[in-house]
């Protein structure tokens, strides 16, 4: 910035130099003269001493200050810069050029400095659609610190659009706030992209399939994570377990159910009696007694479990199939005191259900 600021100064000295009253144009030589040579002490002073000399809403007050505010920059007194550049464009007397300027600096300032609101009114008083790319990006940052996702994600697009080569950092950044939005295939889209630019990053993958799996597409997910597998990226067992588990405590068992269904399926995690016992434990949470019941039964005639044959029972009882209950509960006279305690009280309750009117 600071190259871009010494310019500006000297082409605004130079475009309203013929308007200014010339103990203010010597003044601010003088403080170019110094600031150039490393004289930030000596520059300041000049500066100071000539601003009392100004009129209120004079174009050599706003001079002045715009000069004092790019000095405070070179000695990253940032609090002063904004002060003084918010001062020098109040006056409302600068060229429409490095006025212009002038705001795009202060706005990066105030981002800089976590004043994103600020930032934000200041850019969008000039025109989103004239801000050039740079500015976009700031702009970008500051939508995404104020939670703004739904502006800051056109302007995003805009910049990766314009340049295919945008680092990572703007494709996760997109895939992030669409997220956020809980817009959940268009993060597919973006992460998809990362994928494609780093198909040996294992972590990738796995966001990928993460998405993919909160919008829905647990077949997707699954084909994902095992083309990631075959294609020797590292994800392992456990790299499964935790995705399942991770929607799980997301608040999202259906989804949890369905993608370790489409995984056992497709043999990426084996159909043992752990899988399967995860699987009707999610089918149940998630509410589908559909899937639950059958998972159960399964598990329950495999094993020949009384615990399992009993989780069949009380399914089959919040369904109403009495007859179905009654043979199931059959299956239990093997079990110990608990669970013969359990099956009277399912019978007593079926039989207190049916009595009612």
């Amino acid at each position: 910035m600071r190259y871009t600021v010494l310019l500006l100064c000297f082409l605004a000295t130079l475009a309203q130099a013929q308007q200014i009253d010339p103990k203010v144009f010597v003044a601010l030589e003088s403080a170019r003269t110094a600031q150039q040579s490393g004289d930030l002490s000596g520059a300041g002073r000049a500066l100071n001493d000539v601003l009392k000399s100004t009129s209120a809403g004079s174009v050599e007050q706003a001079l002045v200050q715009q000069r004092l505010g790019y000095l405070a920059i070179e000695r990253e007194d940032y609090a002063a810069a904004i002060r003084w550049l918010q001062q020098g464009l109040a006056q409302d007397q600068l060229s429409s050029e490095a006025a212009q300027q002038d705001r795009r600096n202060l706005a990066q300032l105030l981002v800089q400095q976590g004043r994103y609101q600020e930032a934000v009114r200041l850019l969008e008083a000039e025109g989103v659609g004239n801000l050039p790319l740079e500015t976009r990006r700031m702009l970008v940052q500051a939508y995404r610190e104020l939670k703004q996702y739904r502006k800051a994600i056109p302007l995003a697009e805009q910049i990766v659009r314009a340049n295919p080569a945008a680092g990572d950092v703007w494709y996760q950044l997109l895939a992030g706030m669409n997220y956020e939005l809980e817009r959940y295939g268009e993060a597919v889209n973006w992460l998809q992209v990362l994928v494609r630019r780093a198909p040996t990053n294992s972590e990738g993958w796995r966001q990928l399939a993460s998405m993919q799996s909160m919008a829905g597409q647990q077949t997707d997910a699954a084909a994902t994570l095992r083309l990631a597998y075959e294609g020797g990226v590292g994800l392992r067992a456990t790299d499964l377990n935790n995705l399942v588990a991770m929607h799980a405590q997301a608040g999202a068992p259906w989804q949890a159910a369905r993608l370790l269904n489409a995984l056992i399926k497709q043999k990426l995690l084996p159909a043992d009696r752990e899988h399967q016992l995860r699987l009707a434990q999610l089918w149940q949470a998630s509410r589908d007694r559909e899937q639950a019941l059958s998972a159960w039964q399964q598990l329950a005639q495999q094993s020949g479990d009384a615990d399992y044959w009993l989780q069949v029972a009380y399914l089959q009882y919040q369904q109403a199939d009495w007859p179905a209950m009654q043979a199931t509960l059959a299956q239990t006279r093997s079990g110990n005191a608990e669970q013969r305690r359990q099956v009277q009280s399912l019978r007593n309750a079926a039989a207190a259900a049916q009595a009612s009117p």
